[in-house]
């Protein structure tokens, strides 16, 4: 039986469990397990791949350039480490019957995928099947699904071309490129990224992984000027190109482009407003990231006047213990800021109740709002809520207050179980009246990867957020009919998509979401596996719209290698004028 029969025009063998006799293929690489080798001669069925892992039951003397025979072996299907159930399988042959029948032998020539080879899909992962791949006799189309045409290359060795990098190298030594420096990527944006859209996400994205030789240190815009040979194989809920020759590229400098961000310089009838998610800031565990993320906020962001921050921790980070205030570690990085030049912050932070907000064990993380007041922003009411006290309003008209100042919203509704509570605070500029919320929604870690077994992708995690929307939006909406003209800003990570449910569910008819403002290409805070997306924003209510002056997204961190991001996320910034309302 030849490895392509083995494999078959499919997501799983169909010979899986069954022994199989006298196959022959060249060795292609070797791991700790086993090998994969590859068919001498092709069938010339594109859609029937010609390689194959070999999971050895015994120790095999085996080197690449190997010819060998494996006299039996079961056929099998497995699902690799990582995502259990929801991973795709791996066509393999376990066995100990190895013979060696030749070496240094020509390896089969590499498929050339990309311009003048085998086209990418660049629009669509999988559209023939509904529910679970590997139980579904659904079309296997190579030519149209990125699904499929990495399967019909499953463990054979391939070739990109002036691969461009999309994505800094991440925590796992992972870079992800797109071949002919991107010339048939859809959405490579002006910006040298890979935009994620409703209805696009990206198959031509292509992941290196280093189980074969190190990754160098590759960041995004990095060309490829040697060809990228290696095996596709499938891990961790994505296929990859696992290289096998060395990865010769060079700089561009895309990065330290996008990273040069000067300061704004604002008029006194402007302010600034700035969301960032902090990543689990710490005094006691990360004093050295604090005190860059201080250098940020005084050199990048001058200072702004407020800082709606996300992943704050408590005063003693991880540490399972009693403490759930975070003064101490707010103190210090105030202090840290102030010894870069910037201004005396002070901040608005409710403790939760112990492990009751999610994030890391022990943690505590909460939304905080930092805030100078020596520009002229000042605050009303200052009594704050408690940790499970809702807050509520006062007033008629335009005289509409919080019962607390800062306080939190339906802390103990359902939605908000195991996750941040949104904070809101009351502020006043040039004596106008405005409302900041600060938002933390629940994060897509549950749901199933682009590439996992479940078609459509499950979005497990997305109810929880439509309700926490919908708990924010009505808040919002209770403020309005008190005050039509309300000036309402709310901010965050938000752990979703504009276009998402969720998103639209918190926008309503009452907020506009300002990443609609701006050109799409700058549509990012945040690249997951290559794909550029927005997950931090900032929406205003209609009234407050007159007082927006400019709204960006800063690339600082998302675009950089992850030893050196202080976040995972950008920041967003909002320059408010309120001259418009003289």
């Amino acid at each position: 039986m030849t490895i392509s029969q083995i494999q078959g025009a499919s997501h799983r063998s169909p010979y899986d469990g069954q022994e199989v006799h006298c196959v022959t293929g060249i060795v292609t690489a070797v791991d700790g397990g086993g090998f994969y080798m590859q068919s001498e001669t092709s069938d010339d069925d594109p859609s029937t791949s010609e390689g194959i892992y070999v999971d050895l039951l015994a120790f095999a003397s085996v080197k690449v350039a190997d010819k060998v025979m494996l006299s039996g072996g079961e056929i099998r299907e497995y699902n690799p480490a990582g995502l259990g159930e929801n991973s795709l399988s791996r066509t393999s042959i376990r066995t100990s019957e190895v013979e060696v029948l030749g070496s240094g032998n020509s390896l089969p020539a590499p498929v050339l995928i990309g311009e003048g080879g085998r086209a990418i899909p660049d629009k669509i992962i999988e559209n023939d099947v509904e529910g679970y791949v590997g139980r579904s006799s659904a079309l296997f189309d190579p030519e149209q699904d990125g699904m499929d045409f990495y399967e019909s290359l499953e463990s054979m060795r391939v070739q990109v071309n002036n691969a461009l990098a999309v994505s800094s190298i991440n925590s796992y030594n992972e870079v992800i490129v797109v071949a002919d420096r991107g010339k048939h990527a859809s959405g490579l944006s002006q910006a040298g990224v890979l935009l994620l859209a409703e209805e696009d996400p990206n198959p031509e994205r292509i992941m290196l992984d280093d189980k074969f030789i190190k990754m160098p240190d590759i960041r995004v815009g990095d060309v490829f000027t040697q060809p990228i040979i290696g095996i596709i194989d499938y891990d961790f809920g994505n296929y990859r190109i696992l290289p096998t020759d060395k990865l010769i590229f060079e700089s561009k400098g895309l990065v330290q482009k996008l990273v040069n961000v000067e300061p704004p310089i604002l008029k006194d009838s402007q302010i600034s407003v700035v969301s960032m998610n902090l990543l689990n800031l710490s005094h006691v565990e990360s004093p050295e990231r604090m005190e860059d993320f201080a250098s940020m906020i005084v050199e990048k962001l001058g200072a702004p006047d407020i800082l709606v921050l996300q992943e704050v921790m408590d005063d003693d980070g991880r540490m399972d213990s009693a403490v759930v205030s975070a003064d101490a570690n707010l103190r210090a990085f105030s202090e840290a800021i102030s010894r870069r030049g910037g201004p005396d912050y002070r901040w608005f932070s409710i403790d939760p109740q112990r492990n009751t907000d999610g994030g890391v064990d022990g943690g505590n993380i909460r939304v905080v709002i930092l805030f100078r007041l020596d520009r002229g922003l000042k605050i009303l009411n200052s009594t704050p809520g408690e940790a499970g006290q809702q807050v509520g309003l006062t007033g008629e008209g335009e005289q509409v207050a919080l019962t607390q100042n800062p306080g939190l919203i339906w802390p103990n509704n359902s939605a908000f179980r195991q996750s941040r509570k949104p904070i809101i605070a009351q502020f006043q500029f040039m004596e106008h009246n405005f409302f900041v919320i600060g938002a933390h929604f629940n994060s897509k870690g549950p749901d199933g990867p682009l590439y996992g077994d479940r078609q459509p992708a499950n979005l497990d995690s997305e109810q929880q957020r439509i309700a926490q929307a919908k708990a924010v939006n009505g808040f919002v909406k209770d403020i309005l009919e008190i005050d039509p003209e309300a000036l309402i800003l709310v901010a965050g990570d938000l752990n979703d998509f504009p276009w998402s449910t969720s998103i639209q569910t918190l926008a309503g008819s009452q907020l506009t979401n300002l990443f609609n403002t701006i050109d799409r290409s700058q549509w990012f805070t945040y690249i997951h596996e290559g794909n550029a997306q927005v997950m931090d924003q900032i929406l205003v209510s209609e009234s407050f719209i007159k007082n927006i002056d400019s709204f960006r997204p800063l690339h600082l961190n998302s675009i950089l290698p992850a030893d050196e991001q202080l976040s995972d996320h950008d920041p967003v910034m909002v320059i408010l004028d309120f001259a418009t309302n003289e």
